[in-house]
Protein backbone atom coordinates (compact mmCIF):
# COMPACT_ATOMS: atom_id res chain seq x y z
CA UNK A 1 0.00 0.00 0.00
CA UNK A 2 1.32 3.73 -1.01
CA UNK A 3 2.05 5.51 1.82
CA UNK A 4 -0.33 8.76 2.37
CA UNK A 5 0.45 12.18 3.45
CA UNK A 6 -1.22 13.06 6.95
CA UNK A 7 -2.26 15.89 9.15
CA UNK A 8 -4.13 16.26 12.63
CA UNK A 9 -7.59 15.57 12.65
CA UNK A 10 -8.09 19.00 14.23
CA UNK A 11 -7.10 20.09 10.81
CA UNK A 12 -4.38 21.57 11.75
CA UNK A 13 -0.50 21.03 9.59
CA UNK A 14 1.77 18.26 10.74
CA UNK A 15 4.36 16.23 9.05
CA UNK A 16 3.39 13.00 6.85
CA UNK A 17 3.42 10.25 8.49
CA UNK A 18 3.16 6.96 6.52
CA UNK A 19 0.37 4.47 6.36
CA UNK A 20 1.17 1.02 6.30
CA UNK A 21 -2.68 0.30 5.17
CA UNK A 22 -5.87 2.32 4.68
CA UNK A 23 -8.87 1.45 5.41
CA UNK A 24 -12.64 1.21 3.74
CA UNK A 25 -15.70 1.95 5.50
CA UNK A 26 -19.00 1.36 3.73
CA UNK A 27 -22.13 3.43 4.41
CA UNK A 28 -25.75 3.19 3.77
CA UNK A 29 -28.23 6.14 4.23
CA UNK A 30 -31.53 6.69 3.42
CA UNK A 31 -31.88 8.45 0.24
CA UNK A 32 -32.44 12.04 2.07
CA UNK A 33 -30.15 11.42 5.09
CA UNK A 34 -26.57 11.15 2.67
CA UNK A 35 -25.83 14.17 3.48
CA UNK A 36 -25.72 13.50 7.59
CA UNK A 37 -22.02 13.37 7.16
CA UNK A 38 -20.64 12.11 3.45
CA UNK A 39 -19.57 15.53 2.67
CA UNK A 40 -16.46 16.41 0.69
CA UNK A 41 -14.56 18.46 3.69
CA UNK A 42 -15.07 15.18 5.63
CA UNK A 43 -14.37 12.67 2.90
CA UNK A 44 -11.25 14.60 1.99
CA UNK A 45 -9.96 14.83 5.76
CA UNK A 46 -10.31 10.91 5.66
CA UNK A 47 -8.59 9.76 2.88
CA UNK A 48 -5.53 12.15 3.98
CA UNK A 49 -5.55 9.54 6.77
CA UNK A 50 -6.29 6.42 4.86
CA UNK A 51 -9.89 6.05 5.33
CA UNK A 52 -12.09 5.61 1.87
CA UNK A 53 -15.81 5.76 2.36
CA UNK A 54 -17.43 3.39 0.02
CA UNK A 55 -21.26 4.00 -0.44
CA UNK A 56 -23.33 0.33 0.13
CA UNK A 57 -26.26 -1.07 -2.87
CA UNK A 58 -28.43 -1.84 -0.97
CA UNK A 59 -30.54 -3.96 -3.17
CA UNK A 60 -27.03 -6.38 -3.49
CA UNK A 61 -26.00 -8.46 -1.13
CA UNK A 62 -23.88 -6.97 1.70
CA UNK A 63 -21.66 -9.88 1.28
CA UNK A 64 -21.15 -9.47 -2.20
CA UNK A 65 -19.53 -6.18 -1.59
CA UNK A 66 -16.44 -4.75 -0.64
CA UNK A 67 -14.51 -5.55 1.50
CA UNK A 68 -15.18 -3.49 4.49
CA UNK A 69 -13.25 -2.73 7.34
CA UNK A 70 -16.34 -0.81 9.04
CA UNK A 71 -20.00 -0.54 8.39
CA UNK A 72 -22.15 2.62 9.37
CA UNK A 73 -25.82 2.58 8.22
CA UNK A 74 -28.93 4.26 8.72
CA UNK A 75 -31.25 1.84 7.10
CA UNK A 76 -34.26 0.30 8.91
CA UNK A 77 -36.19 -1.77 6.70
CA UNK A 78 -35.92 -5.61 7.29
CA UNK A 79 -34.50 -6.69 4.69
CA UNK A 80 -31.07 -4.53 5.25
CA UNK A 81 -31.62 -5.43 8.59
CA UNK A 82 -31.37 -9.23 6.96
CA UNK A 83 -28.19 -8.25 5.43
CA UNK A 84 -25.91 -6.88 8.05
CA UNK A 85 -27.13 -10.54 10.53
CA UNK A 86 -25.76 -12.34 7.37
CA UNK A 87 -22.81 -10.04 6.93
CA UNK A 88 -21.76 -10.39 10.59
CA UNK A 89 -22.62 -13.95 10.45
CA UNK A 90 -20.22 -14.69 8.00
CA UNK A 91 -17.55 -11.15 9.31
CA UNK A 92 -18.03 -11.10 13.24
CA UNK A 93 -14.99 -8.99 13.13
CA UNK A 94 -15.85 -6.16 11.42
CA UNK A 95 -17.75 -3.33 12.90
CA UNK A 96 -21.46 -2.30 12.58
CA UNK A 97 -22.10 1.21 13.45
CA UNK A 98 -24.70 0.62 15.21
CA UNK A 99 -26.67 -2.83 15.62
CA UNK A 100 -30.70 -3.01 14.48
CA UNK A 101 -31.39 -4.39 17.74
CA UNK A 102 -29.90 -1.28 19.93
CA UNK A 103 -31.12 1.43 16.86
CA UNK A 104 -34.93 0.31 17.31
CA UNK A 105 -35.55 1.77 20.65
CA UNK A 106 -34.85 4.40 19.44
CA UNK A 107 -37.27 4.63 16.15
CA UNK A 108 -40.55 4.29 18.88
CA UNK A 109 -41.11 7.52 20.43
CA UNK A 110 -42.31 6.04 23.90
CA UNK A 111 -39.46 3.64 24.33
CA UNK A 112 -36.78 5.86 23.47
CA UNK A 113 -36.86 7.53 26.68
CA UNK A 114 -36.94 4.34 28.78
CA UNK A 115 -33.78 4.21 29.62
CA UNK A 116 -33.47 7.86 30.98
CA UNK A 117 -34.54 7.07 34.63
CA UNK A 118 -32.33 4.70 35.52
CA UNK A 119 -29.22 6.48 34.14
CA UNK A 120 -27.09 7.55 37.40
CA UNK A 121 -26.95 11.19 36.39
CA UNK A 122 -31.10 10.86 36.66
CA UNK A 123 -30.95 9.36 40.01
CA UNK A 124 -28.71 11.83 41.25
CA UNK A 125 -31.81 14.49 40.00
CA UNK A 126 -29.80 16.29 37.36
CA UNK A 127 -32.12 15.21 34.44
CA UNK A 128 -35.45 13.36 33.58
CA UNK A 129 -38.01 13.63 31.33
CA UNK A 130 -41.47 14.71 30.51
CA UNK A 131 -44.46 12.57 31.45
CA UNK A 132 -45.87 11.16 28.59
CA UNK A 133 -48.29 8.27 27.49
CA UNK A 134 -48.89 6.43 24.40
CA UNK A 135 -52.45 6.11 22.85
CA UNK A 136 -52.64 2.59 20.91
CA UNK A 137 -55.90 3.06 18.97
CA UNK A 138 -58.45 5.60 17.73
CA UNK A 139 -61.37 4.59 20.70
CA UNK A 140 -58.60 5.06 23.34
CA UNK A 141 -58.16 8.88 21.79
CA UNK A 142 -61.63 9.37 21.94
CA UNK A 143 -62.13 8.21 25.38
CA UNK A 144 -58.84 10.89 26.54
CA UNK A 145 -60.61 13.71 24.25
CA UNK A 146 -63.28 13.12 27.19
CA UNK A 147 -61.09 13.19 30.27
CA UNK A 148 -59.99 16.45 31.80
CA UNK A 149 -57.00 15.08 32.19
CA UNK A 150 -55.76 12.51 29.83
CA UNK A 151 -53.67 10.19 31.17
CA UNK A 152 -52.97 12.26 34.15
CA UNK A 153 -51.06 14.52 31.97
CA UNK A 154 -51.24 18.54 32.12
CA UNK A 155 -52.42 20.63 28.60
CA UNK A 156 -50.33 21.83 26.45
CA UNK A 157 -49.56 18.31 25.19
CA UNK A 158 -46.78 17.20 21.90
CA UNK A 159 -48.24 14.47 19.74
CA UNK A 160 -46.22 12.89 18.40
CA UNK A 161 -46.15 9.88 15.81
CA UNK A 162 -44.98 6.88 17.65
CA UNK A 163 -43.06 5.14 14.55
CA UNK A 164 -39.46 7.01 13.44
CA UNK A 165 -38.74 5.75 9.89
CA UNK A 166 -37.38 8.77 8.41
CA UNK A 167 -40.55 9.84 6.73
CA UNK A 168 -42.25 13.01 6.32
CA UNK A 169 -45.22 11.82 8.34
CA UNK A 170 -42.79 10.28 11.41
CA UNK A 171 -42.53 14.42 12.07
CA UNK A 172 -46.00 15.51 11.50
CA UNK A 173 -45.92 16.99 15.56
CA UNK A 174 -48.64 18.91 16.70
CA UNK A 175 -49.03 21.00 19.82
CA UNK A 176 -52.32 20.58 21.96
CA UNK A 177 -53.85 23.41 23.94
CA UNK A 178 -56.77 21.74 25.80
CA UNK A 179 -58.95 17.96 24.93
CA UNK A 180 -60.78 18.69 22.16
CA UNK A 181 -57.49 19.09 20.38
CA UNK A 182 -56.90 15.45 20.41
CA UNK A 183 -60.21 14.87 17.77
CA UNK A 184 -58.46 16.98 14.91
CA UNK A 185 -58.17 15.93 11.66
CA UNK A 186 -54.95 14.46 11.43
CA UNK A 187 -54.00 13.09 14.63
CA UNK A 188 -54.41 9.22 14.41
CA UNK A 189 -53.88 6.64 17.21
CA UNK A 190 -50.70 5.13 17.37
CA UNK A 191 -49.53 8.38 18.94
CA UNK A 192 -47.59 9.67 21.94
CA UNK A 193 -48.76 12.57 24.09
CA UNK A 194 -46.18 14.26 25.98
CA UNK A 195 -46.35 16.94 28.74
CA UNK A 196 -45.03 20.80 26.42
CA UNK A 197 -43.04 22.47 29.27
CA UNK A 198 -42.06 25.39 28.65
CA UNK A 199 -38.47 26.38 28.38
CA UNK A 200 -37.91 30.14 27.01
CA UNK A 201 -37.92 29.01 23.48
CA UNK A 202 -34.36 27.63 23.36
CA UNK A 203 -33.19 23.93 22.60
CA UNK A 204 -29.86 22.58 23.27
CA UNK A 205 -29.45 19.83 20.41
CA UNK A 206 -26.51 17.61 22.15
CA UNK A 207 -24.44 15.27 19.34
CA UNK A 208 -22.71 12.72 20.44
CA UNK A 209 -20.07 10.74 18.53
CA UNK A 210 -18.89 8.03 20.76
CA UNK A 211 -17.66 9.40 24.37
CA UNK A 212 -17.43 13.03 22.58
CA UNK A 213 -20.14 15.45 22.91
CA UNK A 214 -21.34 18.70 21.14
CA UNK A 215 -24.15 21.40 22.56
CA UNK A 216 -25.23 23.35 20.31
CA UNK A 217 -28.30 25.90 20.82
CA UNK A 218 -31.88 25.78 18.40
CA UNK A 219 -34.84 27.96 18.61
CA UNK A 220 -37.91 26.40 19.68
CA UNK A 221 -41.27 26.83 20.49
CA UNK A 222 -42.32 29.71 22.75
CA UNK A 223 -44.10 29.44 25.90
CA UNK A 224 -47.50 28.56 26.50
CA UNK A 225 -49.30 30.76 28.79
CA UNK A 226 -52.49 30.45 31.26
CA UNK A 227 -54.01 32.73 29.11
CA UNK A 228 -53.48 30.94 25.56
CA UNK A 229 -54.76 27.44 27.13
CA UNK A 230 -58.10 29.26 28.05
CA UNK A 231 -58.74 30.84 25.20
CA UNK A 232 -61.69 28.83 24.21
CA UNK A 233 -62.22 31.03 20.51
CA UNK A 234 -58.29 30.09 19.52
CA UNK A 235 -57.53 26.76 17.72
CA UNK A 236 -57.84 23.51 20.24
CA UNK A 237 -54.35 22.21 18.34
CA UNK A 238 -51.66 23.38 15.73
CA UNK A 239 -49.26 21.46 13.80
CA UNK A 240 -45.92 22.83 14.62
CA UNK A 241 -45.17 24.07 10.78
CA UNK A 242 -48.01 26.44 11.72
CA UNK A 243 -46.12 28.00 14.87
CA UNK A 244 -43.58 30.07 14.83
CA UNK A 245 -40.17 29.66 16.72
CA UNK A 246 -38.63 32.47 18.53
CA UNK A 247 -35.87 34.16 16.79
CA UNK A 248 -32.66 32.13 16.82
CA UNK A 249 -30.45 32.99 20.05
CA UNK A 250 -27.38 35.29 19.83
CA UNK A 251 -24.23 33.97 20.36
CA UNK A 252 -24.04 34.76 24.07
CA UNK A 253 -27.27 35.33 24.96
CA UNK A 254 -27.52 31.33 25.86
CA UNK A 255 -26.19 30.27 28.91
CA UNK A 256 -25.18 26.68 27.92
CA UNK A 257 -25.35 23.87 30.36
CA UNK A 258 -22.21 23.17 32.42
CA UNK A 259 -19.90 20.95 30.27
CA UNK A 260 -19.41 18.21 32.88
CA UNK A 261 -22.91 17.99 33.09
CA UNK A 262 -23.65 17.54 28.92
CA UNK A 263 -20.80 15.37 28.69
CA UNK A 264 -21.98 13.13 31.94
CA UNK A 265 -25.42 12.86 30.57
CA UNK A 266 -24.03 11.91 26.98
CA UNK A 267 -21.98 9.29 27.82
CA UNK A 268 -24.19 7.58 30.34
CA UNK A 269 -27.17 8.03 27.53
CA UNK A 270 -25.36 6.68 24.46
CA UNK A 271 -23.96 3.89 26.92
CA UNK A 272 -27.24 2.45 28.28
CA UNK A 273 -28.53 2.44 24.62
CA UNK A 274 -26.02 0.72 23.30
CA UNK A 275 -24.86 2.90 20.30
CA UNK A 276 -22.21 5.52 19.17
CA UNK A 277 -23.95 7.81 17.22
CA UNK A 278 -26.95 9.25 18.65
CA UNK A 279 -28.40 13.12 19.04
CA UNK A 280 -30.94 14.39 21.67
CA UNK A 281 -32.79 17.30 22.46
CA UNK A 282 -32.57 18.75 26.34
CA UNK A 283 -34.05 21.71 27.50
CA UNK A 284 -33.72 23.47 30.40
CA UNK A 285 -37.04 24.60 32.43
CA UNK A 286 -36.91 27.25 35.05
CA UNK A 287 -39.20 26.04 39.00
CA UNK A 288 -40.42 28.57 41.01
CA UNK A 289 -37.33 29.31 43.08
CA UNK A 290 -35.29 30.06 39.69
CA UNK A 291 -33.01 26.45 39.55
CA UNK A 292 -32.66 24.61 36.39
CA UNK A 293 -34.54 21.35 35.44
CA UNK A 294 -33.56 19.65 32.58
CA UNK A 295 -35.31 16.96 30.67
CA UNK A 296 -34.57 15.14 27.51
CA UNK A 297 -36.92 15.42 25.15
CA UNK A 298 -36.40 13.25 21.95
CA UNK A 299 -33.17 10.99 20.61
CA UNK A 300 -31.99 10.78 17.61
CA UNK A 301 -30.07 7.44 16.31
CA UNK A 302 -26.96 8.77 13.90
CA UNK A 303 -28.45 12.66 13.08
CA UNK A 304 -27.13 15.13 10.64
CA UNK A 305 -23.79 15.80 11.46
CA UNK A 306 -22.86 18.04 8.84
CA UNK A 307 -25.15 20.26 11.32
CA UNK A 308 -22.90 20.17 14.02
CA UNK A 309 -19.60 22.98 13.85
CA UNK A 310 -16.48 20.86 13.49
CA UNK A 311 -18.07 17.67 12.88
CA UNK A 312 -15.24 16.64 10.75
CA UNK A 313 -12.49 15.93 13.19
CA UNK A 314 -14.34 14.33 15.36
CA UNK A 315 -16.41 11.93 13.60
CA UNK A 316 -12.61 11.37 11.71
CA UNK A 317 -10.81 10.75 15.17
CA UNK A 318 -13.91 8.38 16.46
CA UNK A 319 -13.76 6.42 13.55
CA UNK A 320 -9.71 6.06 13.52
CA UNK A 321 -10.07 4.81 17.31
CA UNK A 322 -12.76 2.10 15.87
CA UNK A 323 -10.42 0.97 13.50
CA UNK A 324 -6.81 1.52 14.42
CA UNK A 325 -7.69 -0.41 17.87
CA UNK A 326 -8.11 -3.77 15.84
CA UNK A 327 -6.08 -6.32 14.70
CA UNK A 328 -4.78 -5.67 11.09
CA UNK A 329 -6.04 -8.68 9.37
CA UNK A 330 -5.38 -9.95 5.55
CA UNK A 331 -8.32 -9.13 3.16
CA UNK A 332 -9.86 -12.41 2.50
CA UNK A 333 -12.71 -11.63 -0.24
CA UNK A 334 -15.38 -10.01 -0.56
CA UNK A 335 -17.37 -8.57 2.65
CA UNK A 336 -14.28 -8.84 5.18
CA UNK A 337 -12.06 -6.52 6.01
CA UNK A 338 -9.75 -6.05 9.26
CA UNK A 339 -11.54 -4.82 12.09
CA UNK A 340 -13.52 -6.38 14.86
CA UNK A 341 -17.38 -7.57 15.82
CA UNK A 342 -20.25 -5.72 17.02
CA UNK A 343 -19.48 -3.21 19.88
CA UNK A 344 -20.16 -5.72 23.17
CA UNK A 345 -22.21 -3.14 24.64
CA UNK A 346 -24.33 -2.49 22.06
CA UNK A 347 -25.39 -6.08 21.74
CA UNK A 348 -26.44 -6.38 25.09
CA UNK A 349 -29.12 -3.16 24.19
CA UNK A 350 -32.46 -4.69 23.89
CA UNK A 351 -35.90 -2.98 23.50
CA UNK A 352 -36.98 -2.51 27.19
CA UNK A 353 -41.01 -3.80 28.21
CA UNK A 354 -43.56 -1.22 26.71
CA UNK A 355 -44.80 0.54 29.66
CA UNK A 356 -48.22 2.82 29.29
CA UNK A 357 -46.65 5.95 30.88
CA UNK A 358 -43.30 7.41 31.27
CA UNK A 359 -41.34 10.20 32.67
CA UNK A 360 -40.92 11.68 36.40
CA UNK A 361 -40.38 14.46 37.98
CA UNK A 362 -36.87 15.92 38.27
CA UNK A 363 -35.19 17.40 41.45
CA UNK A 364 -34.25 20.75 41.00
CA UNK A 365 -30.51 21.57 40.32
CA UNK A 366 -28.34 24.22 40.10
CA UNK A 367 -27.59 25.37 36.43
Amino acid sequence: MAKQPSSSPDGSTSSPRPHTHSYTIGYAMLPNKHDTFVQPSFLDMAAVHGIRFVAVDASRPLVDQGPFDLIVHKLYDQPWRAQLEAFSALHPDVPVIDPPAAIDRVLNRFTMLDVVPDLAVAKDGAVATPKQVIVRDATALVALADDGAPGGLRFPLIAKPVEVDGSAASHDLCLVYRREGLLRDGLRAPVVLQEFVNHGGVLFKVYVVGDHATCVTRSSLPDVSGERLRDLAADAAAPFANISLLAPPAAGDVEMPPKEFVDRVARELRRALGLHLINFDLIRARGPDGNAKYLILDINYCPGYSKMPGFEPVLLEFFLKMLRGRPVREKTGSGAGSGSGLDAEARKAEVGPRFITSGAEPRQVQA
